[in-house]
């Protein structure tokens, strides 16, 4: 019995650790500038989805989007802003059930965004690492005792917009993600 508990900590740790997970990060096909303001030498712009799981049950909660990258020309300051739409699937599952595919799929759409500061590392310079709000299960109910899972959260129409006094990049054509 002590064996047993000692591996259900160990487990939940691990589940813990991985409690958000980023999937795989995706460029963008087209970027277009404005101004001094452009993306530096040698960097990229980049999205990732992010999953987060959780810690206890180890069942998928919520999803967002980070963007990452940085650009010269900044001057001063300036802002990144990521938004995008997330297509939401969830269903319902008896609680009892091992194994059993989700029942009653429901999908939603909703507009996922969010906004952060440059970070200016030197004159001109600055990073960013933008997070969207997250997207789950937010509102979805389920008859008698069944209870609501996140199935999966697809994103699409994705943009990433970094502005400054001196200019603006916007980034496009990250395509869907959706590991």
């Amino acid at each position: 019995m002590l064996r047993r508990i000692g591996i259900i900590a160990v487990l939940s740790l691990i589940v813990g650790a991985i409690a958000a997970v980023p999937a795989f990060a995706v460029a963008p096909t087209t970027i277009t500038t404005t101004g001094g303001l452009h993306v530096c030498q040698d960097s990229t712009l980049d999205v990732d989805k992010e999953l987060n799981f959780d810690p206890v049950t180890g069942e998928l909660v919520s999803a967002n989007l980070v963007g990452t990258g940085e650009v010269c020309g900044a001057g001063t300051g300036g802002t990144a802003t990521l938004t995008s739409t997330a297509t939401v699937t969830t269903g319902c599952i008896n609680p009892g059930s091992k194994d059993q595919q989700p029942r009653g799929l429901q999908r939603t759409t909703t507009t996922s965004s969010g906004t952060a500061a440059l970070e200016i590392t030197r004159p001109g310079r600055g990073q960013f690492n933008v997070e969207t709000t997250e997207v789950g299960l937010a509102g979805r109910t389920c008859p008698g005792q069944q209870e609501p899972v996140l199935v999966s959260v697809l994103f699409s129409d994705i943009t990433l917009t970094i502005t400054s006094q001196t200019g603006t990049v916007t980034a496009t054509g990250f395509g869907t993600i959706d590991p």
